[in-house]
């Protein structure tokens, strides 16, 4: 896969999405998603959202290493830099989360513990973005990549749909872990050629 369409591919989205937002009002969007609720999506997206806690992520190292075990390597050390910047946001801006901003407008999902603060940016949808894009990297070249592409995209975009779904996120806070979690995968990409040869050399040193 191509990392760059993955990203660009990302970004023309999620600008799209913020278009959209601004358009409609940040708070209005939010609650209209949080809102389209039906009981077998409370459970559904409740138990999907877990896919970007640890299954993707883990899936994406193991499937990159038994391809490309240094690429995994370095990947998986920018992951690390990306959630310890994510995470470091978090707590030094520590912004609210729905419940806090909206109050009784926020549903009470059977199940969803709903947190009050570190809302900026939204963990969950950085992770799905950049495991997803390592998952993709894994699988081979064929003529169903661009199927896969989309199938990718659109899974990560969904975990980021549920953290507003359930309650957890806002609108801005899924903008800019997509935002945040691509910018990170790109420069994994694009500075993977570096690492590969330092490693290399390093290795012939030995």
């Amino acid at each position: 896969m191509n990392y760059r369409l993955y990203v660009y591919t990302n970004l023309i989205v999620a600008i799209l999405i913020g278009i959209a937002a601004i358009l409609l009002g940040f708070d209005t969007l939010t609650l209209s998603i949080h809102h389209l609720n039906q009981r077998i999506l409370d459970s559904y997206f409740k138990n999907y959202t877990i896919w970007a806690e640890w299954p993707a992520i883990v899936i994406g190292i193991l499937l990159l290493t038994i391809k490309n075990w240094r690429m995994s390597l370095w990947f998986s050390l920018v992951f690390g830099m990306e959630a310890l910047t994510v995470q470091g946001i978090k707590v030094l801006l520590n912004l609210p989360r729905p419940i806090e901003k909206f109050g009784t407008e926020i549903r009470n999902i059977d199940g969803e513990v709903l947190k009050h603060f570190q809302a900026f940016p939204s963990g969950h949808t950085s992770a799905a973005f950049f495991a997803t894009g390592m998952i993709l990297l894994a699988i081979p070249e064929n003529s169903k990549k661009h199927l896969f592409l989309f199938i990718g995209i659109f899974s990560a975009f969904m975990v980021a749909y549920s953290r507003i779904y359930l309650g957890q996120h806002s609108i801005e806070d899924i903008i800019s872990g997509c935002v945040i979690s691509n910018a990170f995968f790109y420069f994994a990409g694009y500075s993977y050629p570096w690492f590969n040869k330092q490693l290399k050399s390093n290795y012939q040193h030995a």
